[in-house]
């Protein structure tokens, strides 16, 4: 049996026959993203999540359904839910289709020679940094939100300054003993601690300040971006030739902003749990450079 509960607009069940390997956008262990054309000609987003999954608590289902309309309330922030479908194995959230896609896309999946500059992109860094404060400040519909990971391909672009966290109602269904991150933002207390804290969205948050500054991915050529960066760090080796020299090459103003930054998004990396600074806190140093830079 089907049930279908509306948020902002009515789901249909005929608009199941849509979602299909054609629609394919991306995928992991916990669900499938299909990018869906309307015979209307408007895009919107499925996300399928099979229940069946180990990673599912029996009981957590229940708390998942409630808490999509709650989270719909923080539509500023995440990507909020228009409408969801579950059956009895399977669950659909379908959502507003982000028009730049994912921030993955923007810096690393782009054919085109376009490049974010270091405008766009410390506005993104702000912009993810406001959205985990609140996450986990919590709010007045919501209990405070622990995610899984964040990541740039969980970042979606519903305009270019405007990064909108996804994937916030997993928190709430995923068994906390079977959690996976993906390779390349995974906090090193994560090998011993098999649960997800703040400071481990906090380093996944650093990771993705790093996508920013360097252009490069969380993995490339075989290595994780943090770990690269951090060695050359601990060897004193000048940090300045990690930087996207498309960015910082334009001014030695941009030069220096980017090297300040860096240093914070170090901080998110430290190896103790403890030294990371708290999101709510480094917005506030964020929002304070900024006004410093004149972005």
């Amino acid at each position: 049996m089907m049930t279908s509960t509306s948020l902002k607009l009515n789901c249909p069940r005929q608009w199941l026959q849509f979602v299909g390997p054609i629609n394919f956008m991306q995928s992991n262990e916990f669900y499938t993203y299909y990018k869906v054309t309307m015979p209307c000609g408007i895009y919107y987003c499925f996300k399928k999540i099979e229940r069946q999954s180990k990673s599912f608590n029996l009981h957590s289902f229940e708390r998942f359904k409630k808490g999509l309309v709650n989270i719909g309330h923080l539509s500023n922030y995440t990507m909020a839910p228009l409408a969801y479908v579950v059956e009895s194995d399977t669950a659909y959230i379908i959502y507003e289709y982000p028009q730049h896609g994912t921030l993955f896309d923007l810096l690393h999946g782009r054919c085109d020679d376009s490049i974010l500059d270091w405008k766009s992109r410390f506005t993104i860094a702000v912009g993810v940094c406001r959205g985990l404060a609140i996450l986990h400040g919590g709010s007045l519909f919501s209990d405070p939100i622990i995610l899984l990971y964040v990541s740039t391909t969980s970042i979606f672009m519903k305009h270019l300054h405007q990064p909108l966290i996804g994937d916030v109602e997993l928190g709430r269904a995923i068994n906390p003993s079977e959690f996976a991150v993906a390779v390349g933002y995974v906090p090193p207390e994560y090998a011993y601690v098999m649960r997800v804290t703040e400071a481990g969205n906090m380093y996944n948050f650093g990771v993705i300040m790093l996508e920013l500054l360097t252009g490069k991915p969380a993995i490339s050529e075989g290595m994780e971006l943090a770990k690269w960066v951090l060695s050359k760090s601990i060897q004193h080796e000048d940090l300045g030739e990690v930087l996207d020299s498309r960015v910082s090459g334009k001014s030695i103003q941009v030069h220096q902003q980017m090297l300040l930054v860096l240093e914070i998004a170090l901080q998110c990396l430290s190896v103790s749990s403890s030294e990371r600074p708290d999101a709510k806190e480094l917005l506030e140093t964020l929002l304070t450079l900024g006004q410093q830079f004149g972005i």
